[in-house]
């Protein structure tokens, strides 16, 4: 593939101030800097929401979906008209890969009967936390761990929201939901959150007393 996260950055000075629509519309004119730019800018909250929507062995899947994503944008470039919200385009492009993708690995591993889906996995793998815990503080990791009790689409808004920065109406078009179901998936995420937070740090002060 012609793109890769490690691009050289310096070139990507000058398009700083392009806004996604700018640069939409100079790369569909062929230019290929405004396009390895356009890449850039997306492919760390595109990874980030991949590697959080998919469950199971992932890492490769995600960076795959992302490069078939933006080859796809280059090869129609000349036919595709620039979206009214070009985020939502994106987001709902990846996610409709990652969903096609997933289900050619679970057709083709049914027929060998060497892979057994779970469909409620949790956000992050044991190694992961592990990872988590020894790198970061331990704020950040009570976050994680109190989020892995959501449920899968209260994660995928919540996600959205917070790490895209997406309104409402943008997250419903994605996840396929009424304005109001988003709603309710962010309060019940945040009202949970909240709540699981506060447990694990109050059952951490016993443990900590008790030692």
């Amino acid at each position: 593939m012609f793109l890769t996260p490690d691009t050289d950055r310096s070139d990507d000075e000058q398009w700083k101030l392009y806004s996604n629509e700018q640069l939409w519309e100079a790369f569909s004119k062929d230019d290929r800097e405004a396009f390895s730019a356009f890449f850039l800018r997306f492919y760390d909250r595109l990874f980030r929401y991949g590697m959080n929507f998919l469950s199971g062995p992932k890492h490769e899947a995600v960076k795959d979906g992302i490069q078939k994503l933006f080859f796809r944008l280059w090869k129609k470039r000349k036919s595709l008209e620039t979206p009214n919200s070009i985020d939502s385009y994106l987001y709902v492009s990846f996610r409709r890969i990652l969903l096609r993708n997933n289900k050619r690995i679970k057709a083709r591993n049914n027929r060998n009967a060497v892979y057994v889906e779970e469909e409620h996995s949790d956000i992050f793998n044991m190694e992961e936390l592990i990872i988590l815990r020894e790198e970061r503080k331990q704020r950040n990791a009570l976050f994680r761990e109190a989020l892995q009790t959501l449920t899968p689409r209260q994660k995928e808004a919540l996600l959205l929201r917070i790490d895209s920065g997406m309104e409402n109406k943008e997250i419903a078009v994605i996840m396929d939901v009424s304005n109001k179901r988003v709603r309710n998936l962010i309060y019940e995420a945040t009202k949970r959150l909240k709540n699981k937070v506060a447990e694990l740090i109050k059952s951490n002060e016993k443990l900590s007393g008790q030692n």
